[in-house]
């Protein structure tokens, strides 16, 4: 059996500019040295810039030595679904990033990770480069699969479920999951000219359409799902966007109701998801929920923004899964989805970020935690205090030159006192840093 993917890592960059024909040729020169003669599957979504940097990709596998198994136009779910069977080791997205419409992600999935530092690479014989496989009719396998994985009382309930996606969104696989299990669906897509550049693809603009179709229709349920089909956002039969963290809570509480656990989280998880989980959360760092997943043989993991891992069915963030196993609990207990989310404990809740240089972000994390080192704290990604019934979280952003920010408490009006207590901290260590 070929291990499934543990570790996620991105590279994000604007097009032409971070990341162009020449980036990504070295890129899958340098990840096909790494990886040996093995084979690497590799998909994209159907914006232009993805196909352009997905073939620069291909073209520098296959000169390593590295057979390309090609998917063409596919999401993560759908790939990753295969990689047993074409015995893949590693696998490859690439797709328009949903934080900023001239930017590319690269995603790569593998059972360990990848060390991307520039190192000089060696050319594969000219009888010894990889070959390109194209695959087709690959769709079947992964939607039996599926189908075969949720409970009969979806179609018994038949559903209506209004589905938002990005123009460059691959294909609308959930329409034809549904369609198959009775339920009634409506699409809607996204189109630049209509939203300009309000990214990310979950903005003010896309839920409000979603929300107003919703009502208007009286369906049951509206989804806004990524072109990678890992992440998506869930909007009630009221119209109202449910929080990230009021997902994992409902996820987690159906599946420990009938196991022990554990569950996994990032140290971004809510209060409320401990509640939950009772003692059997597992807290990580962002870039290790899914090896921890794996490796703590969890039933359920997930993380913001809209990101779900449903082992039973495969070791992948999942979002089309994801909106299936919902409306299996909304069947199951025969609740909406709002009440579904109102039995959800709740805290209230802020985010904000600051920008801060790249280079000076470890030394912020480490003022503070000279500031804190009186109270309780956690340092497995950034820095993490809690105090009764109050949680503050400060760490690092993965991408971008900025420090994230996240407070809960019990009311409102501490967590916004806090907010400025917090704001005001960080300005003072980032000032002692650098002096702005």
């Amino acid at each position: 059996m070929i291990p499934m993917a543990r570790y996620v890592q991105d590279i994000r960059g604007s097009v032409n500019r971070d990341i162009d024909c020449s980036f990504a040729l070295n890129l899958g020169m340098l990840i096909g040295d790494y990886v040996s003669c093995k084979r690497v599957l590799i998909g994209r979504d159907a914006h232009t810039p993805s196909q352009m940097i997905k073939r620069a990709i291909g073209t520098g596998l296959m000169a390593a030595g590295v057979d390309v198994i090609d998917f063409g136009v596919a999401t993560v779910p759908v790939i990753h679904h295969h990689m047993e069977r074409f015995e893949g080791h590693l696998m490859i997205n690439v797709s328009r990033s949903p934080l900023r419409t001239d930017e590319i992600n690269i995603k790569l999935l593998s059972n360990h990770e990848i060390p991307l530092e520039q190192r000089p690479t060696v050319y594969a014989d000219w009888n010894q480069l990889g070959k390109l496989q194209y695959v087709n009719n690959y769709l079947d396998s992964y939607i039996k699969s599926i189908v075969e994985s949720i409970s009969p009382s979806v179609g018994n309930r038949e559903f209506m479920v209004v589905l938002g996606y990005d123009e460059g969104s691959p294909w609308n696989i959930e329409g034809d999951i549904l369609n198959q299990l009775n339920c009634q669906t409506i699409s809607i897509t996204f189109r630049g000219s209509l939203f300009g550049k309000n990214f990310p693809l979950a903005n003010a603009s896309s839920i409000s359409m979603i929300a107003d179709v919703v009502r208007a229709s009286g369906a049951d349920m509206g989804v806004i799902l990524d072109n990678d089909r890992d992440t998506i956002f869930f909007i009630d039969e009221r119209g109202e966007l449910i929080r990230d963290q009021t997902v994992l809570s409902i996820f987690a509480d159906h599946y420990l109701k009938s196991s022990d656990g554990p569950v996994v989280s990032s140290v971004v998880a809510s209060k409320a998801l401990e509640n939950v989980a009772g003692g059997r959360l597992i807290r990580t760092s962002v870039n290790d929920v899914l090896n921890r997943v794996y490796t703590e043989n969890a039933v359920f993991g997930g993380d913001e923004p809209g990101m779900y891992i449903f082992p039973e069915f495969q070791y992948c963030y999942d979002a089309t899964f994801a909106l299936l196993k919902m409306l299996e609990i909304m069947a199951d207990r025969n609740m909406t989805l709002h009440n579904l989310a109102s039995g959800m404990e709740r805290y209230s809740r802020v985010e904000f970020s600051m920008e801060c240089p790249n280079e000076f972000k470890d030394s912020v994390i480490e003022r503070l935690a000279e500031h804190f080192s009186g109270k309780k704290i956690e340092l497995i990604d950034g820095i993490r205090v809690e105090e009764s019934s109050e949680v503050v979280l400060i760490r690092p952003s993965r991408f971008e030159p900025l420090i994230r920010v996240y407070i809960e408490s019990e009311s409102s009006e501490e967590t916004q006192k806090k907010s400025r207590h917090i704001m005001n901290l960080l300005k003072s260590k980032m000032s002692d840093i650098y002096g702005e």
